[in-house]
C-alpha cells in the first residue's frame, strides 16, 4: 500500500456532518425552547472585548494614582528598619499598610471590570439565568458530535480568529513601541520614578489601542455568534409540522372532531323539527323550519334549515309529525341566507312569515272543525 493509497484512506467528507434537512426558520416556540435550555446567543469574546476595553479606561483613569501607590509602598518597605519590626506579623501588617492604596486601586479596577463583564453578559441573554447547561449530558461525549465540532464552521473562525488577534495585536503593539522608541531609550537616563511613568504612558497607549482592536475582532464574533445560533436552531419541514400539530392539533383528529361535532349538531337540529310551527321550502332544494310560540317568542325562530339532502330529511321529518309544509321559495331562500340557527328572522320579513303562519293557523283550526 502506497502513501497516496494511505492519504486516501484519511480523507474524510466534512459534507457528512452537516444537516441538510435543516432549511426552515426557527418558530417562535422553538426559540422560547432553546431559551428555556439555555441556549441564547453570546459571544464571550465581546463580553472580554468591552471588559479589556473598559479596564484600559480605568487604567489611564487610575493608573498614575496606582503607579504612585506602588512606588510609594516599595519605597517605604525599603526603608524599613529591623527595628520596628520584631515578628513576620509585624512585616505583614506593615506591608499591607504601605499598599492600601494600591489594594483600593486593585479593587475598583477587579470589581469595575467583573461588574462589566457581568453586564454585557445579561445584556446579551436578555437577563436569562438557568442551570440547565449545566446538566450532565452523555450526547457531548458522542464521538461524531465532536467530529462535527472539530470540522465546522465555528472551528474554522476561532482558528481564524486567534491568528487574527496575533496578527492585530502584533503590529499595533510594533506600531506604539516603534513611535514610542526615543522615549523608552532616553528613559534609561532618566531618574527611576521618571522612568517608571514614560513606560508607564507606553503600556496604556499599548493596552487601549489592543483593547480597540480587539474589540473590533469581538464584534464580528458577535454577528458570527448569532448567525451561527440561527442557523443551529433551524427546524426540518417535519418539525415544523410536528409542531404546528402540537399547537394547532392534528388535523385528522381536529377534522374527525368537526365531523361529529357537525353530527352532533345535524341531530340536535333534526330533533327541533317536529316542534316546528311550519317548514318553509322551494320546493326541494331549501328547507327551513319556523317555531313560534306567542307565550315564548317574541318572534319566529329558526330551528333547521339545509339544502339538498338536509332539506329533504327536513321535510321527510316534517310529514313524519304531521308539521305543516308550505312552498315559498324566495322567502326560504331569505330566511336560509339571513337567519342563523336559534336567531329570530329579521324584522323585514316579519309580515311574509306572518302570513304563512296565518296560513297554516287557518288550515290548522279547518282541520279541528272536522
Amino acid at each position: 500500500m502506497t502513501f497516496s493509497d494511505n492519504q486516501s484512506m484519511l480523507k474524510i467528507n466534512i459534507q457528512l456532518f452537516a444537516d441538510p434537512d435543516k432549511t426552515e426558520k426557527a418558530t417562535p416556540r422553538r426559540r422560547q425552547k432553546a431559551r428555556e435550555e439555555g441556549q441564547v446567543p453570546i459571544s464571550r469574546e465581546f463580553t472580554s472585548g468591552l471588559s479589556f476595553l473598559a479596564i484600559s479606561f480605568v487604567f489611564l483613569l487610575l493608573g498614575r494614582g496606582l503607579l504612585h501607590s506602588i512606588l510609594n509602598g516599595t519605597h517605604v518597605i525599603f526603608e524599613i528598619n529591623d527595628d520596628d519590626l520584631s515578628t513576620f506579623e509585624d512585616f505583614w501588617i506593615y506591608l499591607s499598610q504601605s499598599f492600601r492604596d494600591t489594594f483600593v486601586y486593585m479593587s475598583f479596577i477587579i470589581f469595575g471590570a467583573a461588574l462589566l463583564a457581568l453586564i454585557v453578559g445579561l445584556i446579551q441573554t436578555r437577563f436569562l439565568f438557568t442551570l440547565k447547561p449545566l446538566k450532565v449530558d452523555l450526547s457531548r461525549l458522542n464521538p461524531i458530535s465532536g467530529l462535527k465540532r472539530m470540522f465546522s464552521l465555528r472551528s474554522l473562525f476561532e482558528l481564524t480568529k486567534a491568528i487574527l488577534k496575533l496578527v492585530i495585536v502584533g503590529i499595533v503593539g510594533y506600531s506604539v513601541v516603534r513611535g514610542r522608541f526615543n522615549d523608552i531609550f532616553l528613559s534609561v537616563n532618566s531618574n527611576i520614578i521618571d522612568g517608571t511613568f514614560v513606560l508607564w504612558n507606553v503600556f496604556a497607549e499599548l493596552i487601549l489601542k489592543c483593547a480597540i482592536a480587539l474589540l473590533i475582532i469581538s464584534v464580528a464574533d458577535y454577528y458570527y455568534s448569532r448567525y451561527e445560533y440561527e442557523r443551529n436552531i433551524m427546524m426540518t419541514k417535519y418539525e415544523v409540522k410536528e409542531e404546528f400539530k402540537e399547537i394547532e392539533g392534528n388535523p385528522e383528529v381536529k377534522r374527525r372532531q368537526r365531523q361529529i361535532m357537525m353530527q352532533y349538531a345535524m341531530h340536535r337540529m333534526m330533533q327541533e323539527v317536529p316542534k316546528a310551527s311550519v317548514v318553509i321550502t322551494n320546493p326541494t332544494h331549501f328547507a327551513c323550519a319556523l317555531r313560534y310560540e306567542p307565550d315564548r317568542d317574541f318572534a319566529p325562530i329558526l330551528v333547521a334549515k339545509g339544502v339538498d339532502r338536509v332539506a329533504q330529511r327536513i321535510i321527510e321529518i316534517a310529514r313524519e309529525h304531521e308539521v305543516p309544509i308550505v312552498r315559498n321559495p324566495k322567502l326560504v331562500r331569505e330566511i336560509y341566507y339571513s337567519t342563523e340557527l336559534g336567531e329570530p328572522i329579521p324584522e323585514r320579513l316579519y309580515k311574509a312569515v306572518a302570513e304563512v303562519l296565518a296560513y297554516v293557523y287557518s288550515l290548522r283550526e279547518a282541520k279541528e272543525r272536522l
